[in-house]
């Protein structure tokens, strides 16, 4: 028997196995489109582009190898370990029951169907992961594409089509390509693929020892928050057979994508002995039946709870693609200074945005005593250099607010620093501890204009202020000489 705490782990020796390609892939696309520059042709017909695409191909290629020459090894360890584990379960029971089940290394069938599913699956993984190199050419030429297009019909700047395009790019992920067309991103597709075939394979083996000693009837295992479709009839028993008074596999959906066992299922089942003392007591799953949290005020089933839990742990992953498709440009070739500068002005929003986005998790997890799950936030090697870029900001989003927000300067009190204001620190790599000397030790005042603003002028740097609603606009690293 799998129990949810086996899932857990399951999921994240599946996210570990190419947890850091998709990024990988996105920052390559990123740094081909930041090095290729602005083209003054039709961008479809150049010869340069298509050279562009072959390279970057190749360079996908690549790196989707190295990680599938691990891929079998790695698939092969989550499947022996779940399918021992649950058949060695389940053999209690039977050998209580008097039975006496071939011990797993010497029963063939069993290793027949486990070794079948292993090699499927790495195979399945690996032609998925090698459609990645096509998408990731259709990605780079609809992206210079776009950017030709905006640009030269005057719609955006340069840099601002070339960031758009990049961020479009981080939003869609690596993309596998299925069969029919439909695409995923690597993460979804290699989580939702080895979680599903791994409990699939359990079930294959489960009903194989059961036919081996004509065993039939079988109780199904519970869990909190679990899909309202499953919520009826989890823990209850089954017969195989299907045996009147009890459920069928046609009850619980059994071989279906959406029933039990079928895609991201959690649920498992074991022997059952008629008469004996059920593991969950009615009284216990009535409990989670109806078990409900509070959020902002609102009751929400434990359920829904959930879903609302994977939707922020989704857009955490989602902004740290972004991040990472923006650092492509970042480690590019590219001396276009404008680019560098808007494209860290960018991140370090992209960067506030995300840190927001992680406070409202924490505050649901505070409000609901969910569990938080770590492994769902993890992006791979490339998170502890995100992690600490995203520190560096909000160190100087919080200097703002604790250390300039409530001054007055030239009679105009500070009430709030704009997000533009952090960013434009970040990406021109002004100290805060100039902004501070300028906001106290002005050498100059600009005129105030139209718009309310004015520039107020220090030793290493000038400041913008709304001098109307007391919000900080910009900051220029401009040196004023004292006269």
């Amino acid at each position: 028997m799998l129990t949810e705490q086996d899932f857990i782990k399951i999921e994240k020796q599946a996210i570990g196995i190419y947890q850091n390609l998709e990024l990988q892939i996105i920052e390559e696309i990123a740094t081909r489109i930041a090095n290729f520059g602005y083209a003054n042709t039709v961008v479809i017909n150049d010869l340069r582009i298509a050279q562009e695409m072959g390279f970057l191909y190749q360079d996908i290629v690549r790196l989707v190898a190295e990680y599938n020459n691990t891929t079998y090894e790695n698939v092969n360890q989550i499947f022996y370990e779940a399918g021992e584990k649950t058949l060695n379960f389940d053999d209690k029971f039977y050998k209580e029951a008097g039975l006496n089940p071939t011990p797993l290394k010497q029963d063939e069938s069993i290793k027949q169907i486990m070794n079948a599913t292993i090699n499927r699956t790495s195979g399945n993984l690996q032609n998925l992961c090698m459609t990645t190199a096509a998408t990731g050419q259709t990605q780079f030429i609809n992206a210079i594409n776009n950017a030709y297009l905006y640009t030269s019909t005057g719609v955006k700047s340069y840099t601002q089509a070339i960031i758009d395009e990049i961020t479009n790019i981080g939003q869609q992920g690596a993309l596998i390509q299925y069969p029919n067309g439909r695409t995923m991103s690597i993460e979804s597709a290699i989580r939702m693929n080895i979680v599903t075939s791994v409990n699939q394979n359990c079930g294959k083996l489960q009903e194989a020892r059961a036919e081996e000693l004509g065993w039939d009837l079988m109780e199904l295992t519970a869990h909190s928050g679990a899909r309202p479709s499953h919520m009826e009839w989890q823990g209850k028993i089954v017969s195989r057979s299907g045996k009147k008074g009890y459920l069928s596999l046609d009850d619980i959906g059994y071989g279906s994508a959406t029933g039990f066992k079928g895609i991201n299922c959690r649920h498992d089942w074991y022997p059952y002995h008629k008469g004996s003392i059920r593991t969950y007591t009615q009284e216990q799953l009535n409990e989670w039946k109806n078990e409900k949290v509070t959020y902002n005020g609102k009751e929400y089933s434990k359920y829904d709870a959930t879903q609302i839990q994977r939707r922020m742990e989704r857009q955490i992953r989602q902004d740290k693609k972004n991040l990472s498709g923006l650092q492509g440009i970042l480690k590019s070739n590219t001396t276009d200074n404008k680019l560098i500068e808007d494209t860290k002005t960018q991140f370090s929003k992209q960067a506030l945005t995300y840190k927001t986005h992680q406070n409202e998790l924490e505050d649901f997890i505070r409000q609901t005593s969910l569990v938080k799950d770590n492994s769902r936030l993890y992006i791979g090697k490339q998170d502890k250099n995100i992690s600490t870029q995203v520190s560096n900001i909000t160190k100087i989003a919080n200097k703002y607010n604790n250390d300039i927000v409530g001054i007055r300067v030239n009679g105009v009190e500070i009430k709030e620093v704009g997000e533009h204001t952090i960013s434009r620190t970040y990406a021109r790599e002004v100290k805060f501890e100039d902004v501070q000397n300028t906001l106290k030790n002005p050498i100059k005042y600009g005129k105030i204009r139209t718009d309310k603003t004015q520039q107020i002028k220090g030793e290493n740097c000038t400041v913008v202020i709304n001098t109307e609603t007391g919000k900080l606009v910009t900051v220029y690293p401009k040196k004023t000489k004292k006269e």
